[in-house]
């Protein structure tokens, strides 16, 4: 009795650390939406979370300069903030593929679309913006591309010379499975310590 017991947990252990998980990631209207899925049924919705129903509170007179300290500060253009995430992919995907190797192949980025809207007050400013948003966004998918799998991956750039703001709609699904996350782990884990034992080596004195 007690093999068969041993033998279902190795199983039930086999299929979490070989079965593929599903992570949808969606940007839509400058509110971040994740959902995991596991096994291929059960979805777990990450964000947004479920907001609390709030009790009424007493307004409170404040003074006006605490007012002003309280007003929300402009959040910063969506279509600048996507492109700084891509300029960052550009610059960190490169040395992350260093560290993991083929281990990052185990990776895969099934589905991959954005959708950017620049602006831009006269045409060739908004010229200038779809060109940048172009170079940064092919270069991300090059450097993506070299890391892991990328089966999608759709990219448009629009140009908006009325409104005056941009925009970005982003859809992302990746698939892993934890062996590969755990695998990833270790070796990033492996480097680290490498690095910070090889700080604390004592170095030889110079010879009189």
């Amino acid at each position: 009795m007690g093999a068969y017991i041993l033998f279902a947990l190795l199983a039930l252990l086999a299929l979490l650390l070989f079965a593929p998980v599903k992570i949808e990631a969606v940007w839509r209207k400058e509110v971040l939406s994740v959902t995991v899925r596991l096994l291929w049924l059960f979805p777990v919705r990450l964000l947004p979370a479920k907001e609390k129903p709030e009790r009424p509170k007493k307004a409170k007179k404040q003074s006006p300069a605490k007012a002003k300290k309280e007003k929300k500060q402009p959040k910063g253009e969506p279509a600048e903030t996507a492109l700084a995430f891509l300029g960052m992919i550009n610059d960190l995907l490169p040395r992350v593929g260093e560290f993991l190797g083929r281990t990052a192949r185990g990776i895969t980025v099934s589905r991959c679309r954005v959708a950017l809207v620049v602006s831009g007050e006269e045409a060739d400013q908004a010229g200038i913006a779809c060109g940048r948003a172009y170079a940064l966004g092919y270069g991300a998918y090059s450097a993506l591309a070299g890391v892991v799998r990328v089966k999608e991956f759709t990219y448009h750039v629009f140009p908006d010379f009325l409104s005056g703001r941009g925009a970005a709609d982003a859809e992302v699904t990746i698939q892993v499975r934890p062996v590969t996350l755990a695998a990833a782990g270790c070796i990033l884990l492996f480097h680290v310590l490498k690095t910070f034992l090889g700080q604390k080596k004592p170095q030889p004195e110079a010879r009189r």
